[in-house]
């Protein structure tokens, strides 16, 4: 009788030396798959406002996507002389993204500004600001 306990830990030990193994395994692909998925951060857009200009209280912008990645409209903000941010998707409804290599012209009506001195934008980490002309 005393074989077979032996003989039963030994069944035991060695299916759980088994199940250690394959959970270390698995652990290593997790690791591996974390670390691939970490590597292929998007890049930041590169998008640069080329000129503004204001005329009866309408603004006009010329933004460009000089960047490898396309701009989603629905999140590029503009903020005229430092004021609370203006979606850019509420007054260019033309196309939703602007695509590498792409100008577009958006213009702005009934904003309330009249004389303004600089405009901003940022998209997804890209910025970019000029001074109205």
């Amino acid at each position: 009788m005393g074989g077979s306990v032996s003989i039963s830990a030994l069944i035991v030990g060695t299916a759980l030396l088994g199940i250690f193994a394959l959970a270390s395994l698995s652990l290593n692909n997790s690791a591996i798959t974390a670390s691939e998925v970490l590597d292929e951060n998007p890049a930041e857009p590169e998008i640069r406002l080329l000129n503004a200009s204001e005329s009866a209280g309408t603004i006009h912008v010329n933004i460009t996507n000089t960047g490898d990645e396309a701009v989603d409209f629905e999140k590029t903000w503009f903020s005229i002389d430092g004021n609370s941010p203006l979606r850019a998707s509420d007054y260019h409804n033309q196309t939703t993204v602007l695509f590498p290599g792409e100008t577009q012209h958006i213009q702005m009506s009934g904003t309330g500004f009249t004389t303004p001195a600089r405009i901003f934008v940022t998209s997804m980490g890209g910025q970019s600001g000029v001074s109205f002309s």
